[in-house]
């Protein structure tokens, strides 16, 4: 509702003169929604503290198998082709360095050449051929 109360008009529905009938937006709603707001945290600490395990998905308590990944880790999908690299390494080291390059590698991938000298892929297809290459492989991990 904050959104709507912003918007022309919406303080003022009848259209009266707005100096002398306006009650000014700030003290009264701007309190309002701080009071809203703490008295929904205050809920949800409560309900967090009173019963921690609620949520809490119940393999979480079985015994595991060290040499194998437990059933409850679920990588996020987006996140597969990382965790496929980090899984194919036997070092722990190794295989937790290499997954951080790869993602390091996609989030500096489109900034390889700064916007000045960005060509589409119609035009240099060395991008395009590097570009198809990268995301056969980013599909293939995430499959995997």
């Amino acid at each position: 509702h904050v959104l709507f109360l912003h918007m022309n008009g919406s303080s003022n529905p009848l259209g009266l003169d707005e100096t002398n009938f306006s009650v000014p937006f700030h003290p009264y709603y701007s309190i309002k929604d701080l009071a809203g707001f703490v008295l929904l945290l205050i809920g949800f600490v409560a309900e967090t503290f009173t019963f921690a395990s609620l949520t809490v998905d119940p393999l979480q308590w079985q015994p595991i198998n060290k040499m194998k990944t437990p059933t409850v880790i679920k990588p996020e999908w987006y996140f597969l082709y990382a965790y496929a690299i980090l899984r194919s390494i036997p070092h722990k080291a190794g295989g937790v360095f290499t997954m951080f390059a790869a993602i390091a590698g996609v989030a500096v991938f489109p900034m390889i050449s700064g916007p000045e000298k960005f060509q589409s892929m119609k035009v240099c297809p060395l991008v395009r051929l590097v570009f198809i290459i990268w995301a056969a492989n980013f599909m293939f991990l995430t499959v995997i």
